[in-house]
């Protein structure tokens, strides 16, 4: 009987225990632990090499001895900082930033502005960051009420290099410098606490514990070398489940936080990976260290790939007599008669004209650019309209009226007892027209007097495209006999 109440008393004291000082689960490393980057690309750390004086533009890149030795990772667009000293460059020296605008080989690059004489300098830095959110995900395989589990991402340990200048470093990851400006190191702000979202335990709060204390892992579980400790703390009371995948986010988008900064190259053997090691660790509440829930992840980055390609200048202009037939009213013309079915591309018959009454035909302009600033349409005659025979010309018109010029923004044209020859223009899908169709206007007299009819002055989003409407008339005096005239369209595209 007493055997039994002794086995009955440690059953009671054992399940109380259980409640009330619950034993972790067996330590064990978590698994499907990963960190995806939203940008692998290495960061770009060269020097000016010779030949570069103040007052240019174009940097030449030193070809050896440095990080990156030529121009190859580097892009239009890309914001270069270059040092301003020479003592002590890419650690405490100062930069000034410059806009790529172009590259020219793997030795040369265009800037936005010529440099001074404080960055006219053979080694001096040219630096491009590039930085990453890591997203680190893992499934738990052990738990301790209110403790830590640590995110550890490497840190430089190279000698000459900082680990929060916001200079990149070539054997880690850059915390990013304080108050970066155009005056500081470094063009990364110092990654924060309030940068890092950790996972919600179900203790209400997301925010990491601490950023940027750094830890040297000895090689016996992987990697040696100095590391930035991201610390996730579970809170108070706080545990996590078992089995369950958790992920959390080191960085937050440039316009509202802070990035780590990607490491430059390890070498010169570009497209081929920089590897980097990074881990994960388990602490109870009294920061205890449990060295078997310890695992360690790899990080691949490698240079970007340029991908270049050339849309030659294209300019397409066309006439046609689309839509300028028999019966049209284009330019608010009357009715074309039947000569219209006559107009061709290259030809305008106005075959025998009716005496002292507008005679009207015209023809369809098209034209398209892929250019940045647009076109233009220009017209000229080359000459008068004028008898082949005997060369009696009919007058450039005067529109019955004053202002009526070759320059002008052109008038009404409503009486026709006078000979002359003039046009107007219709927009159908044109960017900009020179002047407001059913008003009429002579053509100029030779190249020099050329005319703009239509133009757009930015790309066009499809082939744009007028009428032009001709109006000849002759007085019942007019000389009996075959008249012509010739036309010169000119399109220009400005690239």
């Amino acid at each position: 009987m007493k055997n039994i109440i002794i086995i009955v008393v440690l059953i009671t004291v054992s399940f109380i225990s259980a409640i009330y000082y619950p034993q972790p689960i067996k330590s064990a490393p978590p698994t499907s632990f990963k960190d995806t980057l939203s940008s692998s690309q290495l960061s770009y750390f060269a020097r000016i090499g010779t030949g570069v004086s103040t007052g240019d533009s174009l940097i030449r890149v030193a070809l050896s001895g440095n990080p990156t030795n030529d121009t190859n990772n580097l892009f239009v667009g890309d914001t270069v900082g270059i040092g301003t000293t020479g003592v002590g460059v890419g650690t405490s020296g100062l930069l000034t930033m410059y806009t790529v605008r172009d590259i020219g080989n793997t030795a040369l690059f265009q800037i936005n502005s010529a440099i001074g004489q404080s960055n006219a300098f053979i080694g001096a830095a040219i630096i491009a960051t590039h930085s990453a959110i890591h997203t680190v995900t893992f499934t738990p395989q052990s738990n301790f009420m209110g403790g830590y589990w640590e995110i550890l991402i490497k840190a430089a340990n190279t000698t000459g290099e900082v680990i929060n200048d916001g200079i990149p470093d070539t054997s880690g990851f850059d915390l990013g410098a304080t108050t970066p400006t155009s005056t500081a190191n470094g063009v990364g702000t110092r990654l924060k606490i309030t940068d890092v979202t950790c996972p919600n335990w179900g203790t209400g709060t997301t925010t990491a514990f601490s950023v940027g204390t750094t830890a040297i892992i000895a090689t016996g579980v992987g990697s040696s070398g100095t590391y930035h400790v991201i610390s996730c703390y579970l809170g108070v009371g706080g545990t996590n489940q078992i089995g369950v995948g958790y992920s959390l986010a080191i960085g937050k988008d440039l316009a509202s936080g802070s990035q780590l900064i990607n490491p430059s190259p390890k070498d010169a053997n570009e497209g081929s990976a920089d590897v980097y090691t990074f881990f994960i660790r388990h602490r109870d509440s009294a920061a205890t260290l449990f060295d078997s829930d310890t695992v360690q992840g790899k990080i691949a980055l490698v240079e970007a790939v340029r991908v270049t390609a050339t849309v030659d200048p294209t300019l397409t202009f066309t006439i046609d007599a689309v839509g300028v037939g028999t019966g049209s009213t284009a330019c608010n013309s009357p009715a074309f008669g039947t000569n219209a079915a006559n107009t061709t591309a290259t030809q305008v018959a106005f075959g025998s004209l009716s005496l002292g009454v507008a005679n009207d035909l015209g023809q369809r302009l098209s034209c398209t650019t892929n250019s940045d600033n647009g076109y233009v349409v220009t017209v000229y005659e080359d000459g008068k309209m004028k008898n082949i025979a005997t060369a009696t010309t009919i007058p450039d018109t005067t529109c019955g009226g004053t202002g009526c010029t070759s320059s002008g923004v052109g008038t009404s044209w409503s009486t026709f007892s006078a000979s002359g020859w003039g046009y107007t223009i219709q927009n159908l899908t044109v960017g900009t027209s020179i002047f407001t169709y059913g008003n009429y206007r002579p053509f100029g007299d030779g190249a020099a007097n050329a005319q703009q009819i239509f133009k757009n002055t930015a790309t066009p989003s499809t082939t744009e495209q007028a009428y032009v409407c001709y109006r000849l008339t002759a007085s019942t005096t007019q000389e009996a006999g075959n008249y012509e005239n010739r036309l010169i369209y000119t399109a220009t595209a400005t690239f």
